[in-house]
């Protein structure tokens, strides 16, 4: 007699409803639509303060990657076709590198995609852990009003990240000059 032969349910049952407990465990928690967007304050790569308070009115997509991401390296050209597709529609864009120690290595990285939004560099993670970023690439989708409309792990297609970003976009209202925040 086998040891599950003692339950009124079979294998498999067994099996399955471990999965569902193991993956509902393992699954991470993500900033959740409608949640209040955790507000930061950082430098760029170029030295300018970038402040999410600062942008009400306006959509927002942050954007977390690194540089030795390979889903990153496929998704970036993305998202830099989505910024110049929308810049002047109201929505800004934020590159989040996290996880790269070198500055030089993240800015040949926006030479070589052709990023002209702002990128902040973070060291302890502080933006990744409030928006508990668990993986990159995550792209964060922030409506006009500051609360978070989706989150988005992994690749997207250019497609899905011009509908996304354009479904937050703050049009007349976005009061954010190019020179602040290209």
């Amino acid at each position: 007699m086998n040891r599950f032969s003692r339950f009124p349910f079979n294998k498999g049952l067994l099996v399955a409803l471990s999965f569902v407990v193991a993956l509902a465990v393992a699954t991470p928690t993500f900033a959740q639509p409608s949640e209040p967007a955790p507000g930061f304050q950082a430098l760029d790569m170029s030295g300018r303060a970038v402040q999410l308070s600062e942008l009400k009115g306006c959509g927002v997509v942050l954007y977390f990657f690194a540089t030795w991401c390979p889903y990153c390296e496929q998704m970036t050209p993305s998202v830099v076709a989505a910024h110049r597709a929308l810049r002047k529609r109201g929505v800004v864009f934020i590159g989040i590198n996290i996880w790269d120690d070198d500055e030089g290595v993240v800015k040949a990285y926006a030479e070589h995609h052709g990023i002209s939004f702002s990128i902040v560099r973070q060291h302890n993670d502080a933006i990744a852990d409030a928006y508990r970023v668990s993986g990159v690439p995550t792209t964060v989708f922030i409506s006009p009003r500051g609360t978070i409309q989706r989150v988005q792990l992994g690749w997207s297609s250019e497609k899905q990240v011009i509908n996304l970003a354009r479904s937050v976009a703050g049009g007349r209202n976005c009061k954010v000059s190019s020179a602040v925040l290209p």
